[in-house]
This record gives structure tokens, C-alpha cells and sequence, in this order.
């Protein structure tokens, strides 16, 4: 949240200059302009009612109502209800000083650093009224005066969802335990086609859920490895590659965050037969907590008429020393087409400080998208621009994040300071620069999405090979090098770093089936075969290994092991196309025996 700030001054005027404006206005002209300028200066201040006048009924309520209910009430992620009169008179000097500080209501953004619709600022006006209504004694005033509460409907910000979706379980968080990332399963139950225009997320207990993260999944892997595991849900932050975040959207939930709603044109498109996967970050307690998180969709009678990418600038190699104030991370992207930038969401954790987000336009001119100044970790969200904002072919978007790893920094986790990385903890840290871009045609979202997915490769490969020479005994990390090099046509180096995952984790089947994949692409069928098979063995339930050992038998004229791999595919996901169409060409040629 936003904590005060000055505003910007203009460069002081040389004395050369300010003579040149005394010759070139006169001594009447420049009267007129200093009046002007206090003008000016009186109307950014607060001009005091008369003593008494100011009452909660009449002045305060409208207040609380318009900018502070949507949280600061019952069930709601504040822990403070500021519904009525006695609510507000109870806590009245605590909000006279958090207003006065800008600490509430919750608004990050620097002004002057991009235009954002739902901003949470109070006027001068409003705090001056609030401050003086304080000091005078907080009187109630006639209840004649009092507006009318505002409704909401069961809890819901943007009134009766078209359809609400509940953790079919709740989930039992321990206590005393590291932050929990953990991953449910929601059945989506829709029998057509609809256009999501909106999301709002209700946490269930907003004590310890600190943000979460919402996929659909098309497939039923999420909910197969939801079966493997005890409890309702599975653990970590990887959800299955199977899960997606639709068009572009940011389908995420942090406090004080509003409801989600697309831009005009941009709804999504939800399927038949589809999951909700939601991950949320929960810290522990002191004792055990229940968890029982729901949504509510929103839909709209009309399809997208654009289609959003989402463009993610990051600081995966994070490397903060300790003691260090003023650690600098960066990452850009050069647009190869031109787009309109829709919304922007930064994340970092409690070391963040100065947030950045800015274009560099082909003329060299800066655009600013986003600056937060003072970054706050329990105060996120997204922001949408007032206006698209047009950024043309060949802008580099650059976000640069400082950090203070410090113990000038009162939020720093770690007394003392002491070294972090990259981490999903708490305790680590993070650097996210998400932009909700749009491209002008179909054929310029497939050049965007090329250029954005060769970036992503070569992070992926500088990103393993940090995470390597930190420890090379990282599995993970020799995974993802790997799968990385492949598309690069580095195949024989893939190879290498799959071989050295397989013997740290000789019970993962990934190092195995990827393997497989890259020696059938270098045309080694022997090993191909050899590799898949043992990944199989590993895990029976993989349907893309099956797939693979499915097309092998069919170039080999192995009919019934091809058929058998390719129905084993389908039983796993029911959506692999592939498998479907590889039965049909069995079928068609008579030689399959379904």
C-alpha cells in the first residue's frame, strides 16, 4: 500500500532565467503570476470547515462507504469492520493517521507513472475532512444525513455470480509450518461454451491465505495427481503442464485486491468438461486452520473480439548479498510487432523496494507503465490502464526492481540480514513484471508470441545454468537446461544433462521420456524405445510416453503395441488428440482393431 509521498518539485530556475521572465512579463504580469501560483498552492491544500460542522452522517460515511467497505467488513480480507458509526468512532485516530500517510486505503502506484482505472486514493479534500472531523471529537451528527448502507449480495463484490465453484473439500493447514503452496482441483460444471467476463475470489479464511493463482486445466491430469495424493489437493508450485491461463488473462487474487474483471472485448473462453485449478500460497499459523476457497464466474453473451498475450519480464537468477540496500534486477523485451498495453501486474517479496515498469520507444523517448516507490508485499495487485496504451513495433520493455536486503528495511524477513535467492518462500525473493499486451491481427500474435518464446528459452538456459553452478547435483535444474536446448537444436547437449537428472533421480521418469523424445528426433530408435519403455516403468500413467512408444510400433508395423499405447494415451486424457487421430489412421487403414 501506498505510503506518503512528495511530490515532484520542477528544476529550480536559474537566476538568469528568472530575470529574462521579470524583463519579458513586467512587474504586473509577474504579480499576476506569483498570485496565480498561490492559487495553486492554496487549492492542493485543505481548506478547514468551520468548527462543528463536520459530522460522520453527512461528511465521513459517503467516505468510508465509496473506499473502504469493499474490505472493512464482515468476512472480507481487512480484520477490521468499519460498517457503522461505532465501528469507525472506535477506530477513528488510527484511521485519521493511516489516511493522513496514504497508508490506506491500499494504492501503490506512484501518480504521474501511468493512468489506472479503480484507483484507491483519497483526495487532499477527503483527508482533510476525515482529520479534522477526528480532532474535533468524531461527532455522529443527524441521522437524517446518513446515506443509505450498501448492499452486497452473500459476500460477493460484484453481486451474484452466473456460477460459484467451491473446494469440493476444505483443506487443513498445520501449524507452524513453512509457507504452503498447495493446488486444488474445482470441477468447472458448465454444459456449452461460455465467455468469462469476470472472476472474484473468496479465500474462505483470509487469516492465512496470502494470494492465489487460478489455471484451467482441459485435461484430467491435475485431477489424477490430486488422486495420487492424501488430503484434499497436491503440493508445489509446478502446476501440470496441462493447466493454462487463458488469452492472456491474470487470473490472480492478492488482499485488498478487486474482483478481476477482463477488459471489453478481451472475456475468455471457457470450455466443456474443464478444471479449475487453484493454487494458493498460505502461511501458517499457530495452530491448524481450515481452508475452503471459492470463485465466482461472471459470464458475457458476446466472444472475445481481441486476444491478449501475456508478456512476462522476470529476475529468475536473483542473488541478493547480505546488507546490500540497493540490489538492482533487470529484464527486457524488444517488441517485434506493434501492441496496446492493457494492464500490468508487478510481485515481488519483502526486500522489494523501488518497482519499475517503463518503455523505450524507438524515437529513445520513456513511457512510463508502472513506478512504486515504496513496495508493500501484503498490498498487491493488478492495474489496468485508464487508456490502452500504444506501444509500437520495436519498444524494449524494461522492468527494473531495487531491493534492500538491509536492516534499514523494517519488513526484511531475516534478523540479521543474510543471503537470498530466487525462492517461492517467503523468506526468498521474487521479481515479476507481467503486461497484458495486444496485438493488432492474428498474424502478429504468432510473431509476438515466436519472438516472446525465444527470450523465454534462453532465460530458461541462462536461469539453469545459475541454478547449476550453485549446485549441480539440481535434477530440476538439468531437467529444464535440457528441455530448453532441445528446440535449439542442441540436441547432443540435452541429451547430457537428461542422462545426468536421471542418475540424481533414478526413480523420475522425466529424465527417461525426455530422452526418449530427443533420440527419436536425432532418428536413434533403439534408444528411443529403450528410454520410453523405462520411463513407462517409472510411471504407467504419462500418456505422452505412451503416445511416443505408440508412434515408434507404428513405424515399426507393430499394430497391436501401437493400438495399445494409443488407447492407453486416451484412457490417461481423454483430450490427446494426437492419440485419437493416430487410432483413426489405424482405423481407416484396417488395421486397427477398435
Amino acid at each position: 500500500m501506498s505510503r506518503h509521498r512528495k511530490k515532484q518539485g520542477r528544476p529550480a530556475s536559474s537566476p538568469a532565467r528568472a530575470l529574462g521572465i521579470i524583463a519579458a512579463l513586467g512587474v504586473v504580469a509577474l504579480l499576476a503570476l506569483f498570485a496565480l501560483r498561490s492559487s495553486l498552492k492554496r487549492s492542493h491544500s485543505y481548506v478547514p470547515r468551520a468548527k462543528g460542522t463536520i459530522t460522520y452522517n453527512k461528511e465521513i460515511a459517503p467516505i468510508m462507504y465509496a473506499n473502504c467497505l469493499n474490505c472493512h467488513r464482515p468476512r472480507e480480507s481487512a480484520h477490521l469492520d468499519l460498517v457503522t458509526y461505532a465501528d469507525v468512532k472506535k477506530n477513528a485516530r488510527l484511521i485519521s493517521k493511516v489516511v493522513a500517510t496514504r497508508y490506506m486505503p491500499p494504492w501503490l502506484p506512484e501518480p504521474g507513472f501511468g493512468e489506472f482505472m479503480d484507483e484507491r486514493r483519497l483526495s487532499v479534500d477527503q483527508i482533510g475532512l476525515i482529520q479534522q472531523w477526528v480532532a474535533e471529537g468524531a461527532a455522529e451528527g443527524n441521522p437524517a444525513d446518513l446515506p443509505a448502507t450498501p448492499k452486497w449480495v452473500d459476500g460477493w463484490q460484484l453481486g451474484q455470480p452466473d456460477l460459484v465453484i467451491t473446494m469440493p473439500e476444505p483443506y487443513t493447514l498445520p501449524a507452524n509450518e513453512k509457507d504452503v503452496y498447495r493446488n486444488f482441483v474445482i470441477p468447472i460444471p458448465t454444459s456449452e461454451t461460455r465467455y468469462v467476463q469476470a472472476v472474484e475470489f473468496r479465500p474462505g479464511n483470509p487469516k492465512v491465505v496470502h494470494h492465489a493463482a487460478m489455471r484451467i486445466d482441459p485435461t484430467p491430469l491435475s485431477r489424477k495427481m490430486d488422486e495420487q495424493e492424501p488430503g484434499p489437493g497436491f503440493g508445489g508450485m509446478r502446476m501440470p503442464e496441462s493447466t493454462v491461463v487463458p488469452n492472456g488473462q491474470f487470473l490472480n487474487w492478492q488482499p485488498g485486491k478487486l474482483p478481476y474483471r477482463a477488459v471489453d472485448g478481451l472475456s475468455w473462453i471457457l470450455q466443456t468438461h474443464t478444471d479449475m485449478v487453484l493454487q494458493l500460497h498460505m502461511r501458517p499459523g499457530d495452530k491448524p486452520e481450515l481452508v475452503q476457497s471459492s470463485l465466482g464466474l461472471f459470464f458475457s453473451d458476446r466472444p472475445p473480439a481481441k486476444e491478449a498475450f501475456k508478456i512476462i519480464l522476470d529476475a529468475p537468477t536473483l542473488d541478493i548479498p547480505a546488507d546490500e540496500a540497493n540490489y538492482i534486477a533487470t529484464d527486457s523485451f524488444t517488441l517485434p510487432v506493434d501492441v496496446a498495453a492493457y494492464a500490468i501486474f508487478p510481485h515481488a517479496h519483502y526486500l522489494g523496494k523501488d518497482l519499475q515498469g517503463f518503455a523505450t520507444l524507438p524515437d529513445g523517448s520513456k513511457k512510463w507503465l508502472l513506478r512504486i516507490k515504496q513496495w508493500d508485499f501484503d498490498w498487491q495487485g493488478d492495474y489496468r490502464f485508464k487508456e490502452p496504451v500504444l506501444l509500437p513495433k520495436g519498444s524494449v520493455l524494461t522492468m527494473q526492481f531495487s531491493y534492500d536486503n538491509s536492516t534499514g528495511n523494517l519488513r526484511n524477513p531475516n534478523h540479521p540480514p543474510r543471503r537470498v535467492l530466487f525462492g517461492p518462500q517467503t523468506t526468498d525473493e521474487m521479481g515479476e513484471l507481467w503486461i497484458q499486451a495486444v496485438p493488432k491481427s492474428r498474424a502478429e500474435f504468432k510473431l509476438l508470441a515466436e519472438a516472446y518464446s525465444a527470450k523465454e528459452l534462453n532465460k530458461i538456459v541462462q536461469t539453469s545454468l545459475h541454478k547449476l553452478k550453485l549446485n549441480d547435483r539440481d535434477a530440476a535444474a538439468h531437467l529444464q537446461l535440457g528441455k530448453a536446448l532441445i528446440p535449439m537444436q542442441r540436441i547432443p547437449e540435452a541429451l547430457e544433462h537428461f542422462q545426468a537428472a536421471a542418475e540424481i533421480e533414478p526413480t523420475n521418469d522425466q529424465p527417461h521420456y525426455f530422452m526418449g523424445v530427443a533420440s527419436r528426433l536425432q532418428r536413434d530408435v533403439r534408444r528411443a524405445k529403450q528410454e520410453l519403455e523405462l520411463a513407462l516403468q517409472l510411471n504407467p500413467e504419462n500418456y505422452k510416453t505412451h503416445g511416443n512408444l505408440a508412434h515408434i510400433y507404428l513405424e515399426q508395423g507393430d499394430v497391436a503395441r501401437a493400438e495399445y499405447h494409443f488407447q492407453n494415451a486416451l484412457r490417461i486424457n481423454p483430450e490427446d488428440t494426437l492419440a485419437r487421430e493416430g487410432l483413426r489412421e489405424l482405423a481407416r487403414a484396417g488395421r486397427g482393431g477398435r
